[in-house]
């Protein structure tokens, strides 16, 4: 009966850790195939019929449709140009040029790939076909919650009265102001999701410009 009982509970710690470890790996993750440019990084097979499990187990999960190779490609950049964590209460610049694409949206999202919204309720994005130029075709988009000319990403800082306490990295109270976020860049119908094309490609910087408590 002793030995029985032991087997059951390795059974049971097995199980635990086993599911731990592979709800970690979903959630953290798109699993192998990670495309890096710059301070973005993509996952050009998540959205194809021979995607490993995890990306398929992620997809899954967060109820996500996420392109396929044959549509375009979306970059995710969660830091800035330092590494500092993009945070909602800053105002960065994003400047430089794309890969070739017939259209790209530009969206601020949070952590949990909730869409981010301005001041006035819409949904924070931007469209390439929007935008102003320079005359080499680069562009400066700034993205935060200070007005700016030209292009502006605007992302609602959140409600002052949420503000809970806690320390972040940028120092003072956590809380909504001061919460993460992230910038979905989705190329559609782009080369650089053909095999090889990535390593031409250039994406934009992220600069932070400051941070306001």
């Amino acid at each position: 009966m002793r030995a029985f009982g032991e087997l059951f509970a390795i059974l049971i710690i097995g199980l635990f850790v086993g599911g731990a470890l592979a709800w970690l790996s979903i959630q953290k993750n798109h699993g192998f195939g990670t495309l890096t440019i710059g301070q973005w990084t993509a996952w050009p097979q998540a959205g194809s019929i021979n995607a490993d499990p995890y990306s398929k187990a992620k997809v899954a999960a967060d109820g996500d449709v996420p392109l396929g190779a044959a549509e375009g490609i979306a970059f995710h950049a969660i830091a800035d140009q330092r590494g500092n964590t993009l945070r909602r209460n800053c105002q960065y610049k994003l400047s430089g040029l794309t890969p070739p694409a017939r259209l790209w949206t530009l969206a601020a999202h949070d952590l949990d790939d909730r869409a981010l919204f301005k001041s006035d309720g819409r949904s924070s994005n931007l469209v390439s076909r929007e935008l102003l130029r320079e005359s080499n075709g680069q562009f400066v988009i700034f993205a935060g919650p200070e007005l700016a000319s030209k292009n502006w990403l605007e992302i609602d800082r959140g409600d002052e009265n949420n503000v809970s306490s806690g320390g972040d990295q940028n120092g003072g109270s956590g809380g909504t102001r001061r919460e993460p976020f992230k910038l979905i860049l989705r190329l559609y119908d782009s080369p650089v999701t053909s095999a090889g094309r990535e390593a031409d490609a250039s994406m934009p910087t992220v600069t932070l410009i400051g941070c306001k408590s």
